[in-house]
């Protein structure tokens, strides 16, 4: 009987133990040696540290005698931690997994901030009782950026701090408008506290590029002002229409290089109408 009972035990217990073993995590893939356990392409397992929580999920994408690599679709996946395989709809693991961490390098369901610089080239279109100008001139910004991944292509940036608008341009003969007189040179330096807020879509993805498109609105509360053109007591706010091509350069799991450039339209008034091209580039750091 105690033979019996101890042949259950260990049965049980061989059953229910966790034997493939993570034994290297490299570029979003995991090496598995299996320690006998058998695999197929498309198996997932949840990966299991050493207290016995689930602290991430991966799938096998290829096998080769007694070990296997795996994709890391969510959590936080280090070497040495045990697997156990995976029952049910994939549905089901998010609540069980930590989603913000581990990963591939370029995939969705990440958090991220960081700093960008821009270089501006803006044009200006002015009118008078008289006759219209056109400007142009280039500036410089720089603001802070924060990110999130609604699902694994859809994603929410927002964008706040310094935006400016520079432009010049001669005033043409019978113009009316401002200080500046005709054959005269007329100038619009505006500073803004800025912010914008994008919707974009990753249409595609390499190993370490993201690439993106989008639009989305843009607030400008004018800071410092200076025109002999514009009548700067009614310049304090402003909205913008962007649209967006972005590029996510990722070094690694942790950091990117973000590069974007949008395309801002300033609406019609009565006396101008504005459009901006801007080129941004930065660094990033994904949480």
């Amino acid at each position: 009987m105690k033979t019996l009972i101890a042949t259950l035990i260990l049965l049980s217990l061989s059953i229910n133990a966790n034997a493939a073993k993570v034994t290297k995590v490299s570029g979003g893939k995991a090496l598995i040696d299996l320690e006998g356990d058998t695999a197929l392409v498309g198996d997932q397992y949840f990966v299991i540290d050493s207290s016995g929580k689930k602290r991430g999920l991966v799938q096998v994408s290829k096998v080769q005698g007694g070990r296997a690599i795996a994709t890391i679709s969510k959590g936080n996946v280090t070497p040495g931690s045990s697997l156990q395989r995976f029952q049910g709809r994939m549905s089901a693991a998010p609540s069980e997994v930590n989603s913000s961490r581990g990963g591939s390098t370029t995939g969705g369901g990440k958090k991220a901030w960081g700093l960008m610089a821009g270089m501006v080239n803006s044009s200006m279109n002015v009118k008078s009782s008289t006759a219209s100008m056109t400007m142009s001139g280039s500036s410089f910004n720089l603001v802070g950026y924060y990110q999130t991944y609604l699902d694994k292509n859809i994603s929410v940036k927002a964008l706040a701090g310094y935006e400016t608008l520079n432009v010049t341009g001669t005033a043409p003969s019978g113009w009316s408008g401002g200080t500046c007189a005709a054959g005269s040179s007329c100038s619009a330096d505006i500073g803004y506290l800025g912010m914008n807020v994008l919707i974009r879509y990753s249409f595609a993805r390499t190993k370490t590029m993201e690439f993106t498109a989008g639009g989305g609105l843009g607030f400008l509360f004018a800071m410092q002002k200076s025109s002999n053109v514009l009548d700067t007591a009614k310049i304090s706010t402003n909205q913008t229409i962007v649209g967006t091509l972005g590029m996510d350069w990722h070094l690694d799991k942790r950091t990117y290089v973000p590069i974007q450039f949008d395309y801002a339209m300033f609406p019609d008034n009565n006396t101008s109408s504005a459009t901006q091209m801007i080129l941004r580039a930065g660094y990033g750091w994904k949480f």
